[in-house]
Protein backbone atom coordinates (compact mmCIF):
# COMPACT_ATOMS: atom_id res chain seq x y z
CA UNK A 1 0.00 0.00 0.00
CA UNK A 2 1.49 3.58 -0.85
CA UNK A 3 2.30 6.05 1.79
CA UNK A 4 -0.86 8.05 0.01
CA UNK A 5 -3.30 5.13 0.71
CA UNK A 6 -1.92 4.81 4.24
CA UNK A 7 -2.12 7.81 5.02
CA UNK A 8 -5.67 8.55 3.51
CA UNK A 9 -6.25 4.98 5.90
CA UNK A 10 -5.02 7.40 8.77
CA UNK A 11 -7.70 9.66 7.96
CA UNK A 12 -10.72 7.93 7.88
CA UNK A 13 -9.97 6.34 11.09
CA UNK A 14 -10.04 9.37 12.63
CA UNK A 15 -13.14 9.93 11.20
CA UNK A 16 -14.32 6.41 12.82
CA UNK A 17 -13.58 8.51 16.25
CA UNK A 18 -15.28 11.21 15.39
CA UNK A 19 -17.71 12.68 12.82
CA UNK A 20 -16.48 15.96 12.31
CA UNK A 21 -13.17 17.39 12.48
CA UNK A 22 -11.73 21.13 11.94
CA UNK A 23 -8.63 21.33 9.47
CA UNK A 24 -6.41 22.51 11.81
CA UNK A 25 -7.49 19.49 14.08
CA UNK A 26 -6.97 17.27 11.26
CA UNK A 27 -3.04 18.89 10.49
CA UNK A 28 -2.22 18.26 13.89
CA UNK A 29 -3.61 14.88 14.16
CA UNK A 30 -1.77 13.43 11.27
CA UNK A 31 0.94 15.35 11.14
CA UNK A 32 0.69 16.95 7.63
CA UNK A 33 0.72 20.41 6.15
CA UNK A 34 -2.97 21.96 5.82
CA UNK A 35 -2.38 21.65 2.19
CA UNK A 36 -1.73 17.79 2.37
CA UNK A 37 -4.84 17.22 4.63
CA UNK A 38 -6.92 19.16 1.83
CA UNK A 39 -5.65 16.44 -1.13
CA UNK A 40 -6.43 13.39 1.42
CA UNK A 41 -9.83 15.26 1.96
CA UNK A 42 -10.11 15.74 -1.75
CA UNK A 43 -9.08 11.62 -2.66
CA UNK A 44 -11.25 10.16 0.42
CA UNK A 45 -14.54 13.11 -0.67
CA UNK A 46 -15.85 15.21 2.24
CA UNK A 47 -18.76 17.54 2.61
CA UNK A 48 -18.06 21.02 4.41
CA UNK A 49 -20.63 22.54 6.75
CA UNK A 50 -22.45 25.46 6.21
CA UNK A 51 -22.62 26.34 9.17
CA UNK A 52 -19.59 27.89 11.62
CA UNK A 53 -18.20 29.67 7.72
CA UNK A 54 -17.51 25.98 6.90
CA UNK A 55 -14.81 25.19 9.17
CA UNK A 56 -15.95 21.93 9.76
CA UNK A 57 -15.54 18.61 7.79
CA UNK A 58 -16.93 15.22 7.65
CA UNK A 59 -16.36 12.13 5.55
CA UNK A 60 -19.03 12.50 2.00
CA UNK A 61 -19.82 8.20 3.64
CA UNK A 62 -20.86 9.49 7.01
CA UNK A 63 -24.23 12.54 7.01
CA UNK A 64 -27.84 10.52 6.75
CA UNK A 65 -29.47 13.72 5.21
CA UNK A 66 -32.88 14.04 5.92
CA UNK A 67 -35.94 14.76 3.02
CA UNK A 68 -34.36 18.32 2.79
CA UNK A 69 -31.06 17.19 2.04
CA UNK A 70 -29.95 18.10 5.48
CA UNK A 71 -27.15 16.49 8.01
CA UNK A 72 -27.03 18.35 11.54
CA UNK A 73 -24.50 16.99 14.03
CA UNK A 74 -24.82 18.96 17.33
CA UNK A 75 -24.86 22.32 16.30
CA UNK A 76 -23.26 21.68 12.81
CA UNK A 77 -24.88 21.59 9.94
CA UNK A 78 -23.56 19.77 6.63
CA UNK A 79 -26.07 19.90 2.84
CA UNK A 80 -26.21 18.05 -0.30
CA UNK A 81 -25.93 21.65 -1.88
CA UNK A 82 -22.79 21.79 0.05
CA UNK A 83 -22.50 25.50 0.52
CA UNK A 84 -24.91 28.24 2.51
CA UNK A 85 -25.88 29.89 -0.33
CA UNK A 86 -26.15 27.12 -2.76
CA UNK A 87 -28.38 25.12 0.02
CA UNK A 88 -30.39 28.75 0.23
CA UNK A 89 -30.74 29.26 -4.02
CA UNK A 90 -31.82 25.32 -3.76
CA UNK A 91 -34.75 25.18 -1.40
CA UNK A 92 -35.95 28.69 -2.81
CA UNK A 93 -36.46 27.48 -6.27
CA UNK A 94 -37.92 24.48 -5.47
CA UNK A 95 -41.06 25.92 -2.74
CA UNK A 96 -44.15 26.58 -4.05
CA UNK A 97 -44.76 30.23 -3.05
CA UNK A 98 -40.95 30.96 -1.98
CA UNK A 99 -39.76 31.29 1.50
CA UNK A 100 -38.99 33.76 4.19
CA UNK A 101 -35.76 33.98 6.11
CA UNK A 102 -37.60 32.26 9.33
CA UNK A 103 -38.79 29.59 7.47
CA UNK A 104 -34.77 29.17 5.84
CA UNK A 105 -33.81 29.48 9.53
CA UNK A 106 -36.45 26.36 10.28
CA UNK A 107 -35.29 24.35 7.18
CA UNK A 108 -31.62 25.00 7.82
CA UNK A 109 -31.28 25.40 11.74
CA UNK A 110 -29.22 28.32 10.90
CA UNK A 111 -29.65 31.88 10.80
CA UNK A 112 -29.66 33.56 6.97
CA UNK A 113 -31.16 37.12 7.74
CA UNK A 114 -27.30 38.78 6.41
CA UNK A 115 -26.85 36.27 4.04
CA UNK A 116 -29.85 36.50 2.37
CA UNK A 117 -29.95 40.45 2.08
CA UNK A 118 -26.36 39.90 0.39
CA UNK A 119 -27.97 37.20 -1.81
CA UNK A 120 -30.28 39.60 -2.53
CA UNK A 121 -28.20 42.19 -4.04
CA UNK A 122 -25.78 40.04 -5.69
CA UNK A 123 -29.32 38.78 -7.61
CA UNK A 124 -28.93 34.83 -7.36
CA UNK A 125 -32.35 35.54 -5.47
CA UNK A 126 -35.53 37.75 -5.77
CA UNK A 127 -37.76 39.10 -3.33
CA UNK A 128 -40.82 40.38 -2.13
CA UNK A 129 -42.98 41.89 1.00
CA UNK A 130 -46.55 41.53 0.58
CA UNK A 131 -46.60 40.83 4.17
CA UNK A 132 -44.86 42.48 7.00
CA UNK A 133 -41.80 40.42 6.35
CA UNK A 134 -39.44 39.61 2.92
CA UNK A 135 -40.42 36.43 1.22
CA UNK A 136 -37.61 34.91 -0.74
CA UNK A 137 -38.10 34.18 -4.75
CA UNK A 138 -36.38 32.02 -7.39
CA UNK A 139 -34.21 34.42 -9.83
CA UNK A 140 -35.76 32.20 -12.81
CA UNK A 141 -38.74 34.18 -14.34
CA UNK A 142 -41.09 31.23 -14.92
CA UNK A 143 -40.73 29.84 -11.61
CA UNK A 144 -40.68 33.30 -9.84
CA UNK A 145 -44.27 34.10 -11.81
CA UNK A 146 -45.78 31.49 -10.28
CA UNK A 147 -44.62 31.46 -6.59
CA UNK A 148 -45.47 34.93 -7.02
CA UNK A 149 -49.15 34.21 -7.97
CA UNK A 150 -49.04 31.45 -5.49
CA UNK A 151 -47.70 33.49 -2.84
CA UNK A 152 -50.25 36.13 -3.43
CA UNK A 153 -53.21 33.93 -3.19
CA UNK A 154 -52.09 32.23 0.06
CA UNK A 155 -51.62 36.40 1.92
CA UNK A 156 -55.67 36.70 0.40
CA UNK A 157 -56.50 33.78 2.05
CA UNK A 158 -55.04 34.39 5.12
CA UNK A 159 -55.84 37.77 5.49
CA UNK A 160 -59.63 37.61 4.20
CA UNK A 161 -62.80 38.37 6.56
CA UNK A 162 -65.37 35.13 6.97
CA UNK A 163 -68.38 35.82 4.86
CA UNK A 164 -71.35 37.11 6.83
CA UNK A 165 -74.17 35.14 7.40
CA UNK A 166 -76.40 37.48 4.98
CA UNK A 167 -73.74 37.13 2.07
CA UNK A 168 -73.47 33.04 2.93
CA UNK A 169 -77.75 32.89 2.30
CA UNK A 170 -77.83 35.48 -0.88
CA UNK A 171 -75.04 33.08 -2.18
CA UNK A 172 -76.41 29.76 -1.61
CA UNK A 173 -79.99 31.25 -3.00
CA UNK A 174 -78.16 32.90 -5.68
CA UNK A 175 -76.59 29.80 -6.94
CA UNK A 176 -79.47 27.59 -6.67
CA UNK A 177 -81.65 29.95 -8.88
CA UNK A 178 -78.05 30.17 -11.18
CA UNK A 179 -76.10 26.99 -11.20
CA UNK A 180 -74.58 28.35 -14.08
CA UNK A 181 -72.67 31.76 -13.16
CA UNK A 182 -69.33 31.82 -12.91
CA UNK A 183 -68.17 33.17 -9.44
CA UNK A 184 -67.03 36.41 -11.28
CA UNK A 185 -70.93 36.81 -12.22
CA UNK A 186 -72.10 36.01 -8.77
CA UNK A 187 -70.55 38.60 -7.09
CA UNK A 188 -71.35 41.12 -9.65
CA UNK A 189 -74.98 40.09 -9.43
CA UNK A 190 -74.85 40.16 -6.00
CA UNK A 191 -73.74 43.34 -5.41
CA UNK A 192 -76.66 45.01 -8.00
CA UNK A 193 -79.68 42.65 -6.92
CA UNK A 194 -78.75 42.62 -3.33
CA UNK A 195 -76.31 45.49 -2.59
CA UNK A 196 -73.65 42.83 -1.23
CA UNK A 197 -70.19 43.22 -1.67
CA UNK A 198 -68.46 40.20 -2.52
CA UNK A 199 -65.22 39.69 -3.78
CA UNK A 200 -65.30 35.97 -6.56
CA UNK A 201 -61.97 35.38 -4.36
CA UNK A 202 -64.27 35.11 -1.33
CA UNK A 203 -66.87 32.86 -2.91
CA UNK A 204 -63.96 31.04 -4.67
CA UNK A 205 -62.72 30.11 -0.71
CA UNK A 206 -66.16 29.52 0.53
CA UNK A 207 -67.21 26.69 -2.02
CA UNK A 208 -63.88 25.26 -1.56
CA UNK A 209 -63.61 25.26 2.59
CA UNK A 210 -67.41 23.64 2.10
CA UNK A 211 -66.61 21.14 -0.28
CA UNK A 212 -69.05 22.76 -2.91
CA UNK A 213 -67.88 22.19 -6.10
CA UNK A 214 -69.97 24.35 -9.00
CA UNK A 215 -71.49 20.97 -10.11
CA UNK A 216 -72.72 20.03 -7.01
CA UNK A 217 -76.02 18.39 -7.52
CA UNK A 218 -78.65 21.23 -6.76
CA UNK A 219 -81.51 19.42 -5.30
CA UNK A 220 -78.83 18.44 -2.27
CA UNK A 221 -78.42 22.25 -1.60
CA UNK A 222 -82.13 22.97 -1.64
CA UNK A 223 -82.71 20.38 1.24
Amino acid sequence: MSTFSLSIERLVQLFLQRKCWMIDELSQALGYSIISIRRLLKRAGYFRSYTHNGKWYTLSSIPVFNENGIWIYGDIGFSKQKTLTQTIIYHVNKSSAGLSARELEDLLHHPCHAVLTIMYKAKQIDRVKLTSVYTYLSRDESVNRLQHNRLKGRVIEQTAQPLSTQAVVFILVEFIKNPRLSFEQMARELRNSQRITVMPSDITRFFREHGLKKTANIEDLKH
